[in-house]
């Protein structure tokens, strides 16, 4: 596929000096380049990509052609489709104009995701096979590719790689979007609104009240009332003050001797851990819990186990054992057809996509469970992964998609009262109109969503709102 368009960018994004150091590099490479140059460009970020792209173009524009090249899945033998563009009227026009040519590769990353026979990537074996063949292409070869793409050329097209220039490291300056793990645990009160919550939780307090005025003690139910009031604490963003009850619960269910109870007591004492920011200390927990459900043989409380094992070791960056645990969890979900435990499981395997930088894989997960949780009418599901669509948006500089999706993801979030998660969707927000250049309207948002952060005590919302608030008013 040859001489696509690459999206432009929709806002103006403030190169570092760093960036600018290595564009200058990679300008001088393609001006004093006469023949075959092969140099990869290894950038993560979709946003940054499209920034680096405009200001190369902007700076060679009069002096080299740059063609573009546009791989997918479809469409995996580069020398091909290099060989269709030297023999193409475009090309043929710029040469008889005795214009430089440059080609940009865009789209490695999506075609080496097809497998050959073998198992292999069918674009990669091209590309190691038929490498001396490139030197008929007597032009600058530039290829864009993320890590994910990175590790598997170095695996799989060593030959290939070595035979490169130069390759240029790009990174953004962090300024990470909050993600929405739809991490509630099974409990039916992730089903209720905000009002519905605040009934029930009286409607336990009072119980609980009662019982102990008479002066009755019963174990389970104690166990029970105060589970649900720490899931009520938990579902309203407020994990410290869940911690409490959960305590409670855990003690009324040891003296029960509830096994299958104290598992998803470890469990939502993990989930209650993970939001407070100590993943070390939820994954102690959920470990506990795993140990208990194996025991007993409760498959449902196994993969819910494994799933937010998952999310602890997709918080410390360990993303390909997030994605095993992920998968492992999905199947077990599957055994028992149940779409909401479904879409939670498919909802978090598009944030490990995610932080792999394969923007289009996330997306596709998110949208399958976005359609589960709107099936089962999970809105709680719904919102966070409305939330993470806008984060995918944002990161391929659809900004107003990203802002509209942020805004629907809000207005669920304010019906249902978790607090956490309206904080999480206010900063993103921020965020979407900081780089849109409207400042005082991402103060505005910042601030919102550090009040918030404050409230429950989430140190990510905290951090996020402090770092971006400092780097705009300074």
């Amino acid at each position: 596929m040859l001489q696509q368009s690459v999206p432009k960018l929709v806002f103006n994004m403030e190169l570092t000096s760093a960036h600018i150091s290595k564009l200058d590099e990679m300008s001088t490479i393609l001006s004093i380049s006469d023949d075959l140059t092969i140099a990869f460009v290894h950038c993560n970020e979709p946003v940054l990509r499209h920034a680096l792209d405009n200001e190369i173009r902007q700076r060679i524009g009069n002096e080299i052609f740059i063609y573009d090249i546009r791989m997918d899945i479809n469409s995996t033998n580069l020398l091909q489709n290099l060989r269709d563009a030297v023999h193409s009227d475009l090309y043929n026009a710029q040469k008889k104009e005795n214009k430089k040519i440059a080609f940009f590769v865009f789209g490695l990353d999506d075609a080496i995701e097809k497998k050959n026979p073998k198992g292999g990537s069918e674009a990669l074996v091209q590309l190691n096979m038929m490498r001396e063949k490139f030197l008929n292409i007597n032009h600058p070869l530039i290829l864009w590719i993320n890590s994910a793409s990175l590790s598997m050329i170095l695996k799989e097209a060593q030959d290939f790689f070595s035979w490169r220039t130069t390759m240029f490291e790009f990174e953004l300056e962090k300024k990470e979007q909050i993600k929405m793990v739809a991490d509630f645990g099974e409990s039916n009160l992730r089903f209720l609104d905000k009002e519905e919550l605040k009934e029930r939780w009286d409607y336990y307090s009072r119980l609980l009240k009662e019982f102990k005025e008479k002066g009755f003690e019963d174990a389970s139910k104690f166990s029970d009332w105060n589970y649900h009031l720490g899931m009520i604490k938990l579902l309203m963003g407020y994990a410290d003050e869940a911690l409490k009850y959960f305590e409670e619960s855990l003690r009324f269910s040891e003296k029960s001797g509830d096994k299958t109870k104290t598992s998803n007591i470890f469990g939502v004492f993990g989930l209650a851990y993970s939001h407070l920011g100590q993943v070390e200390k939820a994954i102690e927990y959920y470990e506990k819990a795993l140990v208990i459900s194996r025991d007993i043989g409760d498959r449902q409380g196994e993969g819910a186990c494994l799933e937010n094992l998952g999310l602890a070791y997709s918080h410390l960056g360990q993303g390909k054992k997030a994605i095993k645990l992920y998968e492992k969890a999905l199947v077990i979900e599957r055994e028992f057809g149940s779409q909401h435990g479904e879409g939670i499981r498919l909802g978090n395997l598009g944030n490990a996509y995610n932080d792999q930088g394969k923007v289009e894989k996330a997306i596709e997960f998110y949208e399958k469970a976005l359609m589960a949780s709107r099936d089962i009418r999970d809105w709680r599901g719904e919102g966070a992964y409305l939330g993470n669509l806008g984060s995918e948006y944002f990161n391929q500089g659809r900004i107003e998609k990203a802002i509209e999706y942020h805004e629907k993801a809000l207005v669920i979030t304010r019906e249902i009262g978790s607090r956490r998660n309206e904080g999480a969707h206010l900063g993103n927000l921020g965020l979407a109109y900081s780089y849109l250049g409207q400042v005082e309207k991402a103060i505005e948002y910042y601030e919102k969503a550090l009040v918030i952060g404050k409230e429950v005590k989430d140190p990510r919302i905290i951090n996020f709102c402090d770092e971006n608030l400092e780097s705009l008013k300074s």
